[in-house]
């Protein structure tokens, strides 16, 4: 399901003319969102992924039902990381930080028993050569 929600998105977008740099930083975002949601949320039967575009902006929303999580549990994880270390992130625990790397607004809102969404927007870009 990632794989064919990241590609419908960025054929609809490149037809847009969004540039390519910024689809590559919302395919991103998406495979971030999503995958946190199949890693993190076990009690989730389904995922459901809402996109909203407009003249200067995607905004995307990717929803569990997965009883939810503490999200502050990201942000211990990153803090673990030994201040010795090169700049390397740990395999587990660096997607969310990734997804908001990439785009100008992230929120991740968890709710006990409900599940969770990750909310992400990111200002499009257009190609010139893409517009009409």
């Amino acid at each position: 399901m990632v794989r064919d929600a990241r590609r419908t998105l960025d054929g609809a977008l490149a037809g847009a003319g969004v540039a390519q740099d910024c689809r590559d930083d919302i395919r991103l975002a998406l495979t971030e969102a999503c995958g946190n949601v199949v890693s993190h949320a076990s009690l989730a039967s389904n995922y459901h992924i809402e996109v909203t575009v407009d003249e200067s902006e995607c905004v995307i929303e990717v929803t569990d039902d997965g009883g939810g999580f503490d999200p502050g549990l990201v942000a211990a994880v990153a803090a673990e990381e030994p201040a010795t270390e090169p700049v390397r992130l740990r395999e587990n625990g660096r997607g969310l930080h990734v997804l908001a790397a990439v785009v100008e607004r992230l929120d991740v809102v968890s709710v006990e028993d409900t599940g969770t969404l990750v909310r992400f927007s990111k200002h499009l870009t257009w190609d010139p050569s893409g517009r009409e």
